[in-house]
């Protein structure tokens, strides 16, 4: 028997099946931008389940004739190109004439179409990519593509699937960027009965803005435009005022289509410079109309990733264009975030001289990497380290952690000032301490936390606080609902995707309370697992939302309070997520740098 086969018609498609349908918002994906290169005006896309159970994505374009409708279920059958040159004129959100019978490889679906000048319209029915029924009928112009049981013939794949909430939220996701893309289109989203989300298709961006954010957030958006050379940039920005700590609300769209780009997203970062602080970043939608063959959508199955002809110039525009938007509406960042330090000739060497190979290992300073345990005697060795009393060790899970925690019980660590806002300077005996300041908080947070015993002493606030979420955001809250229930955060749905705060932890009470659940919400969301965070990961998240940040000044009480409660910790040396907090230098780094003997 031969080692090498071809596989059954049957299991390729279904294996083709995974590189365009993931879960139930690729089909929403799919069928919707099919629907926008059939020239809808309207799109209805109607859920049950979040999609599992069913996905029905009806519109108003020019649908589809007699062959047509046949030849749309086989593979590489397409309306959109006809030869290996039209791939480089590419002006539809999708070309591959794949993703139909991919759907219907893994589902049941059904399809009604009928062309507008046609007296009759047609039905086609699909299960598992075998066509069982087709017949004439009477309808409305315009298709309407129902998609059932999805995944029904692999259930490895459906078992993979997150929860209604979940898969609901990334289908509304989908939704809304499509209805960025084209503001023209009048969409409309429902599950299980229950509108989510609506545009009326007026072609003004900023009331989809305000479908998605609520209409407080949307007044924070900055209109930008800018035209150079075949390429037309448009959309909005926001105020250094609206800001998220992950960069999810950064959309852009490349020919009316959605795109992730580190490249893009570091433009529009680069305009904003010193106006946002550190680990917060801008929300947007903005919008490139670039000539085809300028760029290529085909990077990515799904064309979600695209390759610009001109990378750079495209970076230099699109940082142009929203550091001028910024401008006009008044911001202006005279100085962009300094780069972090690149490694040198060492500054404590007498001029002329070049460090030897022993002077330039001990002389090296740098942070340390946990895990690896050659850095932490290097470190020692040049007199500049991680305050521990312990050796590091990995465990089989590859995860790094201390093999037993640094004890400072006792210990005098004598408060000196604050650096840059961020660090706390010390002494402990001869040794000169710098602390982080966040990651200190984050220590104290954490244990205190931990620490609740049978239930956490809940602050309830005076005025409850309203929160905007986008839809992941909001599955991922009521995913973790009753974890952050017993650990004193009570919340309650308060319509569409807003989310009500009534009470925190009270020893977060303090704090900021929309910028930390917001931020904790965001790192759910992120997260994106079909299952809540354990409870330790998300204790470390809490703690760190809700310690202070870098950047606050303190005083020298709230100095000394951190660091005596830090000194009672069971683990003073690293922060809850593995990253050191306390860095020491001797006595003697010292006197070698100042060429004492």
């Amino acid at each position: 028997m031969p080692k090498v086969i071809l596989l059954p018609e049957d299991v390729a498609n279904r294996i083709a099946a995974g590189e365009v349908v993931e879960r139930p918002a690729s089909v929403v994906k799919e069928l919707v931008e099919n629907s926008i290169d059939a020239g809808a005006s309207r799109i209805e896309v109607n859920l049950e389940e979040g999609g599992k159970k069913l996905i029905e994505v009806t519109d108003d374009g020019c649908g589809m004739g007699e062959e047509d409708v046949v030849m749309a279920v086989q593979r590489f059958a397409t309306s959109k190109i006809g030869t290996a040159e039209d791939l480089e004129q590419i002006v539809t959100m999708g070309f591959r004439g794949e993703a139909l019978p991919s759907i219907a490889a893994v589902s049941q679906v059904r399809i009604i179409t009928r062309p507008h000048d046609s007296p009759e319209g047609y039905m086609l029915l699909v299960e598992g990519g075998e066509a069982n029924d087709f017949r004439a009928i009477g309808c409305p112009p315009g298709t309407a593509v129902r998609v059932g049981n999805l995944f029904f013939n692999t259930p490895a794949r459906r078992k993979f699937l997150a929860t209604t909430a979940t898969e609901r939220g990334h289908c509304q996701e989908w939704v809304s960027r499509l209805a960025l893309a084209r503001p023209d289109i009048a969409f409309k989203l429902t599950h299980d009965g229950t509108v989510l989300f609506t545009s009326a298709g007026t072609g003004d961006m900023p009331s989809v803005l305000a479908a998605i954010y609520g209409s407080s957030s949307a007044r924070e958006f900055i209109p930008l435009s800018l035209e150079s050379r075949g390429l037309h940039i448009s959309g909005f920005i926001s105020g250094p005022r609206l800001t998220r700590s992950t960069k999810q609300h950064q959309l852009f769209f490349v020919n009316r289509r959605f795109v992730r780009s580190r490249m893009l997203s570091h433009a529009l970062g680069e305009a904003y410079g010193m106006l946002l602080p550190a680990g917060k970043n801008p929300l947007c939608a903005i919008c490139i109309d670039i000539e085809p063959a300028g760029v290529d959508p085909n990077v990515h199955p799904t064309k979600i990733e695209v390759r610009f002809r001109s990378q750079g110039e495209v970076h230099n525009l699109v940082q142009q264009a929203a550091s001028e938007a910024l401008a006009t509406a008044g911001f202006r960042s005279l100085t962009q975030r300094p780069e972090a330090p690149k490694e040198g000739p060492r500054d404590w060497l007498p001029a002329g001289r070049v460090a030897t190979p022993d002077e330039e290992r001990r002389g090296r300073i740098r942070r340390l990497r946990l895990g690896r345990s050659q850095d932490v005697v290097d470190e020692r060795e040049a007199g500049l380290g991680v305050y521990e009393s312990a050796p590091l060790a990995k465990e089989a899970t590859g995860q790094p952690q201390l093999a037993d925690t640094s004890d400072l019980t006792g210990l005098e660590v004598r408060v000196l000032g604050q650096h840059a806002n961020c660090y706390i300077v010390a002494q402990l005996g001869d040794d000169l301490l710098l602390i982080n300041q966040h990651r200190a908080a984050e220590r104290v947070a954490y244990e205190a936390l931990e620490a609740g015993g049978q239930g956490p002493v809940r602050q309830l606030l005076v005025v409850p606080v309203t929160l905007e979420l986008s839809p992941t955001e909001l599955a991922a809250a009521q995913l973790h609902r009753e974890a952050l229930e017993e650990l004193g955060f009570t919340t309650e749905p308060f319509g569409g995707t807003s989310l009500l705060i009534r009470s925190v932890p009270a020893l977060l009470a303090e704090r900021h309370v929309e910028e930390m659940v917001r931020g904790l919400i965001e790192e759910l969301a992120e997260h994106g697992s079909a299952r809540p965070l354990e409870h330790s990961q998300l204790l470390a998240s809490i703690a760190c939302h809700g310690a202070l940040k870098a950047g606050e000044r303190l005083t020298q009480a709230e100095m000394e309070r951190l660091v005596a409660d830090l000194v009672k910790t069971q683990a003073p040396a690293v922060c809850p997520h593995g990253d050191p907090i306390i860095l020491t230098i001797d006595a003697e780094f010292l006197d070698k740098r100042f060429e004492r003997r």
